[in-house]
Order: structure tokens, then sequence, then C-alpha cells
């Protein structure tokens, strides 16, 4: 996770669980809004079993996206948030970063 965010100028952290829906439906939204944007990466990480960097992360519900721009967390959203949003922040930090 470390060397993901600090090696990329946009990266999302994406904590999920093996037992969550909705997780799993979020999870494909957000991959459909940055499969655009080739300098975009992107981690799952199963919270539940991976609980240590889930608590250091403060992950105490589930799905929850991070997106980190330039090594500085930008965006920490959960269960819901407007997708629509997302995906006019990252084409504006994109375009920023990228054009």
């Amino acid at each position: 996770m470390e060397k993901l965010i600090k090696n990329n100028s946009i990266s999302i952290i994406y904590f999920s669980g093996s037992t969550c829906g909705a997780c799993d439906v979020i999870k494909e939204k957000v991959l459909h809004v940055i499969r655009d944007y080739k300098e975009i990466r992107f981690l799952e990480i199963n919270a539940l079993e991976h609980r240590e960097l889930a608590a250091q992360n403060d992950i105490f519900s589930l799905p929850i996206l991070i997106l980190f721009i330039n090594k500085k967390e930008t965006l920490r959203v959960g269960r819901h948030f407007d997708i629509l949003e997302f995906k006019n922040l990252i084409d504006r930090y994109y375009n920023l970063i990228y054009r």
C-alpha cells in the first residue's frame, strides 16, 4: 500500500470485505469510472483479512475508498457517496497532473 502511494501521483486504496455485498457493487462502479485514466492505480484490501492494516488506517466500516493525490489523502468516502461527484473530482485532478 505504501509503495503504491509513494510511487504514483494518483492512487486509490479500497478497503472492502469478503462478506460485504455493497463493496463489490461500489468497486465495479469505481473501476468503471477510472478505466480511462491510465495513470491511476487501484488497490483493493480486504479489511477482514488485514485487520491491523485497516486499524492503522482508521477503517471502521466497509467499504472505504481513500484517494491519494501526490502521496496525500485527498478524499475518504464510504458506502454513501456520489459517483458522479467522484468522477468529476478524479477528472479535475487527473487533468491538473497529466495534461
